[in-house]
């Protein structure tokens, strides 16, 4: 593509298309960018343009980062999947959390229907090989909740926020963890 039929390209994108391309200037070719730049300049763009195209990134990262590391289920979320393990019942709800890019949702979901599935399989087979009448049974898969909600909370909840610190921290900042906000409670 020659300069002439990219500039007529980059004059029919929106400011905010040349923005993004000179925000990620390093996946275009320099000739890109020139023509984004100059294009940007004959349009006479607003330092406030490009203030409110930097807040507009700022929000697309504050919501990455909540969809994928604050946003988890509620406490009723947690209960019902790993009591509804069944993928069949409870396949509807995963894909509303798919569908709208909750991923700590999807992977607690998940996590949550194979601890019910393991737990109701491992009191199954207590149950039989100690002849445990059904409600012993039912009362040690209802109780087996509450390890699965600690491993959840301690050990998977540690491991995200270090991931996150690693994506976002600067390298001298690293020991320094972003927790999630106090307010903010998963049992709620």
């Amino acid at each position: 593509m020659d300069r002439e039929d990219l500039a007529t390209q980059f004059a029919a994108l929106s400011t905010t298309e040349l923005l993004e391309i000179v925000d990620r200037k390093f996946d275009y070719t320099e000739l890109a960018v020139t023509i984004a730049l100059e294009e940007i300049a004959r349009r006479n763009v607003s330092e406030e343009d490009i203030k409110g195209y930097k807040e507009q990134q700022i929000a697309k990262v504050k919501t990455f980062i909540s969809k994928n590391y604050l946003d988890d289920l509620h406490l009723s979320g947690k209960i019902f999947f790993f009591f509804i393990w069944i993928p069949l019942l409870n396949f509807p709800f995963r894909q509303n959390f798919r569908d709208d890019d909750y991923i700590l949702k999807l992977k607690q979901a998940r996590y949550y229907s194979l601890m019910g599935f393991i737990f109701i399989m491992l009191t199954g087979l207590g149950s039989g090989l100690y002849n445990l009448s059904n409600l012993t049974a039912f009362t040690i898969w209802f109780l087996s909740f509450l390890p699965a909600y600690a491993i959840d909370e301690s050990l998977n909840r540690k491991r995200l926020i270090r991931r996150l610190n690693a994506m976002f921290s600067p390298p001298q900042q690293s020991d320094t963890p972003i927790d999630p906000p106090d307010d903010e409670s998963s049992d709620s």
